[in-house]
């Protein structure tokens, strides 16, 4: 069914009326800019929710808020939505969306009589203007803080034709699902019990796209924090690589990986390292993370989330060396995973608001496998880096219950130690008693109560560069702290997938 929509009353500019609107607010705080006086609702509602978008609608672009499913704006005759959305300053010129980006309502009645081009979704997701402000607290704030936020940036997006396709085909999974819902239950009450699936079991299933909040909640479509992540990013400060190939959906880069893993399988990093330009001078792990870089066309990314059409799905690069019998060699550090020790001291925080659950349910290891061969010496097996050998690709999902769950118990316990002040640093002994006492340095080794690798799939560790490498939490010094995954259970859980 073709919607009719009333677009005579959305407002029309020219683009250089939107830049003269927009570019004497920045660096401005919303409170500044707030001439409509529109934070004087968060007197009675402390907890509204947009505040910032209606603070850019009502006393930037003065025209007030609704929720009709047709775009807020008409630019240079194209119909555009305007969307006000956080960022976090991560340091060094990094940029990060702070959440998902709500689009509009799934409208689950209506949907299923939709196509896409005629969508109230795409009429939206199409052309979209993004003000940016800065999320500067370290933890969530009432409506009315938002005041001292200042406005970053602003973009015009416009969906370019390999986005739309993933879009369409996100979109149109959730169409079709909700079809399948109508036609096998013609009872309404019989099917609420199947709607909420849509925000559980169909979210795994979409790239670009998720759906939320829960069923009976009424669901919205939402770009992918990831997603607009790289959005914001790159019209902020670019640091992604476009290499000009199109992936479509995670299946075109599965298809990729099986290509690579005919081509090279077997053979050893030197040589792959030779193949793809790269001085073998210091082979380590970051020259493997380039080296991966290198395969799928990246020429001046140093991993493939700097990819521009890989970071959009979601995929992070994670080398796994396994032993020439299969086993493991090493537990898994999570690098690119964010261990934001701030939500640690927030009380009213809930785990499924957090950066690391964010991360967990958004992001994919894209896993090339190699694996490693011992030489004899005098001195016992040695294990030469370059000599590692190719066996191919897998890709870990890091949402699946196990994982989930240990991660909100480790989670739960390291808020609680934090907030609680219970968190300690001691000394760490040999089993005769005495103390461990770093080579490098001579200095005592020490050690945290934060959940270890014995007691879970998902522990913390520390790591450093020397032992004066520490940060300070509650007053405590210690290691940068990460986020680790169990060697043993990475390769039980790998050795259950084909090689891609």
């Amino acid at each position: 069914m073709k919607r009719v929509y009333d677009w005579n009353d959305i407002p029309r500019y020219r683009m250089q009326e939107i830049v003269g609107l927009l570019r004497p607010i920045l660096g401005k705080t919303l409170g500044e800019i707030d001439k409509n006086n529109v934070f004087d609702k968060t007197f009675r509602n402390p907890k509204i929710t947009g505040i910032a978008g209606d603070v850019i609608e009502q006393s930037v672009f003065e025209y007030k808020a609704n929720s009709n499913q047709i775009p807020d704006l008409c630019i240079d005759g194209d119909y555009s939505e305007l969307k006000t959305t956080g960022v976090l300053d991560k340091g060094q010129g990094v940029w990060e969306a702070k959440e998902p980006c709500s689009i509009t309502a799934v409208s689950i009645s209506s949907i299923v009589e939709e196509e896409f081009d005629d969508s109230a979704f795409w009429h939206k997701a199409a052309r979209i203007l993004f003000v940016y402000y800065i999320y500067t607290s370290d933890k969530a704030v009432t409506a009315r803080e938002y005041m001292e936020f200042p406005i970053k940036n602003f973009y015009y997006y416009v969906c370019p034709p390999d986005d739309r396709v993933v879009l369409e085909k996100d979109w149109t999974k959730v169409r079709n699902f909700l079809r399948g819902i109508h036609e096998a239950y013609p009872n309404e009450e019989d099917r609420k019990t199947q709607y909420p699936n849509l925000s559980t079991v169909l979210n795994r299933e979409l790239e670009y796209l998720d759906t939320a909040p829960k069923y009976p909640n009424s669901p919205r479509f939402r770009f992918r924090r990831r997603f607009v992540t790289v959005i914001v990013q790159k019209s902020i400060n670019n640091t992604y690589e476009n290499t000009g190939r199109h992936y479509l959906g995670l299946e075109d880069v599965e298809r990729e990986c099986a290509e690579y893993t005919k081509r090279y399988k077997g053979k050893t990093v030197k040589s792959l390292c030779k193949t793809f330009g790269i001085p073998t001078d210091t082979i380590n792990k970051q020259i493997i993370d380039k080296l991966i870089a290198r395969m799928f066309g990246g020429q001046e990314a140093k991993k493939i989330s700097n990819i521009e059409q890989l970071a959009k799905l979601g995929l992070q690069g994670q080398t796994v060396v396994m032993t020439e019998k299969g086993g493991r060699t090493e537990d898994m550090k999570l690098s690119a995973c964010p261990l934001n020790v701030d939500e640690f001291k927030d009380p009213g925080i809930k785990f499924e608001d957090t950066e690391v659950y964010s991360f967990f349910t958004d992001y994919r290891l894209l896993c090339p496998i190699f694996t490693e061969h011992p030489k004899d010496t005098p001195l016992g097996p040695k294990v030469n880096y370059g000599e590692n050998t190719f066996e191919g690709f897998k890709i870990l999902r890091l949402d699946s219950e196990e994982i989930m769950n240990s991660l909100k118990k480790v989670w739960d316990e390291a808020h609680e130690l934090v907030y609680e002040d219970k968190l300690t640093v001691s000394p760490m002994y040999l089993r005769d008693g005495s103390l461990r006492i770093t080579p490098k340095t001579g200095e005592v080794m020490m050690e945290t109560n934060l959940p270890k690798s014995k007691d879970n799939v998902i522990f913390f560790r520390g790591t450093g560069s020397d032992a004066n490498d520490k940060i300070t939490i509650n007053g405590l010094p210690m290691y940068r702290q990460n986020y680790w995954i169990k060697g043993s259970f990475i390769v039980e859980e790998l050795k259950r997938q084909p090689f891609l």
